[in-house]
């Protein structure tokens, strides 16, 4: 039995055939967790529009344009489509021009995709005799573990945020944060990073919301303490909150990220490689005792992406002890970048490094998962 996504999951299994769409890095993901032993979902073809470029196989699936998929693949076929996020409404439009009307898109940030992912991860953490807790079955029918704590939950924003389409009334109980307010005089949250004196504002843009972290950590004193960004939600209600506010629960983190062939081999792919030889310098200078969790989590397929987390006040307290001075260590030792993306290095480092403290910690607190939405322009 699946805990995340019955129902999608069922069709694909009873689908005629199954296609994935898309034939790059996405794809390969989505084909690598599909044919795995844990769905064991055969993958007959991944289509493209144009051969051209594309490999002739992903992970053993061939690959085909829509021509020939015209007699290869049947028009009640479900159709995975696997790519990154600025081409999907062009082939969202394309594919039923072609008679294809059973269409499920999975880009990477999408809520289906992260779910598909969380079973799998479940599965891979239970094979190895470590357990993986969800918010919803640990706050199911408890009763609460003790006192009621305060809960705040941060959305980092920023001044140049796109303006939503989609209507956020049902994440009212977050608290809005300006990061980077110190960049700018404009002003779009009653909560700015860089009130009061100690502030590390004007370092956003190679810190992103960690600004917003640092605020949060010297200047909230709530019991529970989180934060999410103005995209990327933690699937929760007044409810759960309150429910979490009397339970055992020490951290809430999201359905962890895939990487393969590993968690290092994509970053030095994406990212700037000597960052991260950076990082594991200043883990073996100041924090030593991590190094062991620092290489499981590199030499892994799995990692804590967005910074996002909620977690314990005094559990805070010692991350952030432990985080910024490894992340002072890099800015002093790193270059600064050109290229406005790769410049938010110590925001992408910080992902690792929050990865590698909980694997660290995991035996010390009691983490559990929670969905995570994320609003697509």
């Amino acid at each position: 039995m699946y805990y995340y996504a019955n129902d999608i999951i069922e069709e694909m299994k009873n689908s005629r055939q199954l296609v994935v769409f898309g034939a790059g890095d996405i794809a390969y993901l989505v084909i690598n967790c599909l044919q795995k032993e844990y769905y064991q979902l055969p993958v007959e073809y991944c289509m493209v529009s144009d051969k051209k470029g594309n490999p002739a196989r992903v992970n053993g699936v061939p690959v085909i344009d829509c021509t020939e998929a015209e007699r290869l693949v049947s028009k009640d076929a479900m159709i995975l489509v696997a790519v990154i996020e600025k081409y999907l409404d062009s082939i969202m439009k394309e594919l039923p021009r072609h008679g294809y009307c059973n269409i499920i898109p999975l880009t990477f940030e999408n809520d289906l995709w992260s779910l598909l992912r969380g079973n799998y991860y479940r599965s891979y953490r239970r094979s190895r005799n470590r357990p993986y807790l969800t918010l919803e079955e640990e706050l199911k029918d408890k009763k609460p573990f003790g006192q009621a704590y305060n809960v705040s939950i941060y959305t980092a924003r920023c001044h140049a945020d796109r303006e939503l389409k989609e209507d956020t009334e049902r994440f009212s109980w977050e608290i809005p944060i300006q990061a980077g307010a110190a960049l700018t005089s404009r002003r779009i949250c009653g909560i700015c990073d860089n009130a009061g004196g100690d502030h590390i504002s004007d370092k956003n843009h190679q810190y992103c919301e960690l600004t917003a972290l640092y605020w949060i950590w010297k200047n909230d004193r709530s019991d529970y303490v989180g934060l999410g960004h103005y995209r990327r939600h933690f699937e929760l209600d007044e409810e759960q909150l309150n429910q979490l506010a009397c339970s055992d629960i020490d951290v809430v983190l999201t359905i962890p990220i895939m990487d393969i062939p590993s968690v290092e081999a994509v970053y030095r792919r994406d990212h700037v490689g000597t960052d991260w030889d950076v990082m594991l310098e200043a883990v073996r200078k100041l924090s030593p005792d991590y190094m062991d969790a620092v290489r499981e989590m590199q030499s892994g397929k799995f990692y804590y992406a967005y910074n996002m987390f909620i977690m314990r006040r005094e559990i805070l307290e010692s991350y952030c002890s432990w985080l910024f001075p490894i992340l002072y260590y890099c800015e002093r030792h790193c270059e600064e970048k050109k290229d406005h993306y790769q410049n938010r290095y110590i925001g992408f480092l910080a992902e690792h490094l929050m990865s590698a403290y909980f694997l660290h910690h995991e035996k010390d607190y009691k983490i559990v998962h929670a969905r995570k939405h994320f609003i697509i322009w």
